[in-house]
């Protein structure tokens, strides 16, 4: 009798055992090591991301501790959204993974062992409260000025010697990291192109259009030619310069 009932609850500290070390395996841990609160929410699609809704999960994340969550709130080997920030949104996960950077992550996909995501101190910059004024999910520029630039003449514009054509230039940045680029053709038909863009971990609000590997052109702050010579610096989150693909010029892009 007694050996029945060793027998029985060996069994059961073996089935506790191992229920425990699957919780473990499929629970889902973020590691805050900002010294700052950090507000995380998790999304269910890439759609619900850019949109910034149905959030699936939002939770506070007190300085320099762990959040952990029951692997049962995820469907293992479904890809999940994180988006990630500070109050002030100066620290933020905003950076596109189709250009990877250090430490940066949206996407995530849970599975059994693979589990700990962290929040890194170093991704920093103001793309987000510039691009998507921190909680946005989108921004719209135009043109209101057009520049060549030389260290021996500084910025000159060229506005009042463009033709009408050259002169349009609309860009919505998407938090989904595409552009929509309107203008028009030399011939003067409107024309519209997609752009997928890189989020630059500087502290100016800075991003790269891309095509793969190749950069076709840029949005900037903290660099204006109403600014002081030679570094010409402004503090402006509503005025940027932009580099379009197949263009010369730097274009002074405000905010609509």
């Amino acid at each position: 009798m007694k050996n029945r009932l060793a027998y029985f609850i060996a069994v059961l500290l073996l089935a506790s055992a191992c229920k425990k070390k699957n919780a473990d395996n499929n629970e889902v841990s973020f590691n805050n090591r900002i010294d700052k609160d950090v507000t995380l929410t998790i999304y269910a699609s890439a759609d619900d991301y850019a949109k910034a809704t149905n959030a699936m999960l939002r939770k506070v994340i007190k300085a320099n501790t762990v959040e952990r969550i029951a692997g049962n709130t995820f469907t293992a080997g479904k890809a999940y959204y994180m988006d990630w920030h500070t109050d002030n949104y100066y620290q933020n996960n905003w950076f596109n993974d189709s250009y990877p950077q250090q430490g940066a992550q949206v996407a995530f996909t849970p599975g059994t062992g693979k589990n700990d995501y962290y929040i890194e101190q170093g991704l920093t910059g103001n793309g987000r409260i510039v691009f998507l004024s921190g909680s946005g999910t989108s921004s719209k520029w135009r043109a209101v000025n057009a520049y060549l630039f030389s260290t021996s003449t500084g910025y000159v514009s060229f506005w009042s010697s463009l033709p009408d054509a050259q002169r349009l230039h609309e860009v919505t940045i998407n938090k989904n990291f595409s552009a929509t680029h309107d203008y028009k053709n030399t011939n003067g038909t409107p024309a519209q192109q997609t752009l997928s863009f890189k989020v630059m971990r500087t502290n100016e609000a800075y991003i790269q259009f891309m095509a793969g590997d190749t950069t076709l052109g840029s949005m900037i702050s903290g660099r204006l030619p109403t600014g002081k010579a030679p570094d010409y610096f402004s503090a402006s989150t509503d005025t940027v310069m932009a580099l379009f693909p197949q263009s010369d010029y730097y274009f002074m892009m405000v905010r609509n």
